[in-house]
C-alpha cells in the first residue's frame, strides 16, 4: 500500500471541524441527560407473563399518579418494563397504586418485580468521583504520551506529538457526547457511568492507534535520513494502517453482536453504541487528523520562519 495521506489533510480536517462543531451544538442545545447514577431518583422494573403493553399503554395508566407524570418508561427484554422516576420518596400507598395500575395491562411475574432507590446525595457523591476518574484518566495517558515520546526532538518536538493527542482526545470524546446527547432528544439516552466508562474505553484505544503511528512515525525518522518529514509519516501511515484497520474490525465484531442481543438492556445498549461510535472516530483520528497535523504544524512553523 503506498498512499499518499498527508495530500488530503485539509479535508480530513475540515470533516473533524464540522463533526465537532456539530457535536456541541447538539450538546448545547438538547444538552446531556444525567442517568439515576448522577442524579438519584427511583428504578421500577417488572415482567408480564406475556406480551407487554406499548410504553403508550403504561404512560396512561400511571400518567395520574404523584411523581409519574414524566416517568421514562424502557422495554427491556422480552416481556419487561424499566420504569424510572427522578423521586426516591416513593410511599408503600403510591407503590401499591402503581402496581395495580400495571396489573390492568395485564398479569404481572410477581417474582420478578423489584425497585431501585438511589438518594440524590449518592448520585452527586458518584458524579464528583466520575469527574476526578476522568480528568486523572485523561492526565494519565497525556503524561504517558509526552514519557513516551520525549526523546524525540527532529523536526517535531515531544510537545508537538502530545499537543496532537491532546486535540484528538477532545475530537474523540466530544463526538460521542454529541450524538449522545442527540439520541436523549430522540430516545431518552442517558448519560450513566456504563456510558463514561465507554468514553474512557474509546480514549484510550483511539490514543493506542496513536501511539503505533507515531512509535512507527519515530523508527523511521531514526532508520530513514534521506526523505522529508511528510515522506515519513506517509510511509510510517501505510505501514501501519492495515494494522489499526484490522484491530478496529476485530473490536467492531465483539461490539456488533452486544449491541443485538442485549439491545433492550439501556445500560449495555449504550454502552456498546458508543464504544461501536468510538472505535470509528478513532480510526478516522489516529490516521487521518493527528499525524498529517504533525505535518500541518511543521509546514506552518517553516513558513513562519521564512516570513521572518
Amino acid at each position: 500500500m503506498n498512499f499518499n495521506f498527508t495530500k488530503y489533510s485539509k479535508i480530513y480536517f475540515a470533516i473533524a471541524i464540522i463533526a465537532i462543531v456539530a457535536s456541541i451544538a447538539s450538546i448545547s442545545i438538547f444538552g446531556l441527560k444525567l442517568g439515576m447514577d448522577f442524579e438519584g431518583g427511583s428504578l421500577l422494573s417488572i415482567n408480564y407473563s406475556q406480551d407487554r403493553p406499548s410504553t403508550d399503554q403504561v404512560k396512561s395508566v400511571i400518567g395520574e399518579i404523584d411523581g409519574f407524570k414524566n416517568a421514562e418508561i424502557q422495554p427491556i427484554g422480552q416481556n419487561g418494563i424499566v420504569i424510572k422516576i427522578n423521586k426516591n420518596d416513593i410511599s408503600a400507598e403510591t407503590y401499591d397504586n402503581v402496581l395495580a395500575q400495571l396489573k390492568t395491562l395485564g398479569q404481572i411475574d410477581e417474582a420478578s418485580v423489584s425497585m431501585q432507590t438511589i438518594s440524590p446525595l449518592v448520585g452527586s457523591e458518584l458524579k464528583n468521583k466520575t469527574i476526578i476518574v476522568v480528568i486523572v484518566a485523561l492526565l494519565a495517558m497525556l503524561l504517558y504520551i509526552a514519557f513516551a515520546f520525549n526523546n524525540v526532538s527532529r523536526p517535531i518536538s515531544s510537545f508537538g506529538y502530545g499537543f496532537s493527542s491532546t486535540l484528538m482526545l477532545f475530537h474523540d470524546i466530544i463526538i460521542p457526547l454529541g450524538v449522545l446527547a442527540y439520541l436523549g432528544h430522540l430516545y431518552g439516552a442517558q448519560l450513566t457511568i456504563p456510558a463514561v466508562t465507554a468514553l474512557l474505553t474509546v480514549v484510550g484505544y483511539c490514543i493506542n492507534n496513536t501511539v503505533v503511528v507515531f512509535d512507527r512515525i519515530r523508527e523511521n525518522l531514526i532508520k530513514t535520513r534521506n526523505m522529508s518529514y511528510e515522506e515519513i509519516v506517509n510511509k510510517s501511515l501505510n505501514e501501519t494502517f492495515s494494522r489499526c484497520i484490522n484491530t478496529s474490525i476485530a473490536v467492531l465484531l465483539a461490539v456488533i453482536p452486544l449491541f443485538y442481543f442485549f439491545v433492550g438492556e439501556e445500560g449495555l445498549k449504550y454502552f456498546t453504541l458508543i464504544i461501536g461510535i468510538g472505535v470509528i472516530i478513532g480510526i478516522f483520528s489516529s490516521v487521518f487528523l493527528a499525524s498529517p497535523l504533525l505535518v500541518q504544524w511543521l509546514k506552518w512553523r517553516s513558513a513562519k520562519k521564512l516570513v521572518k
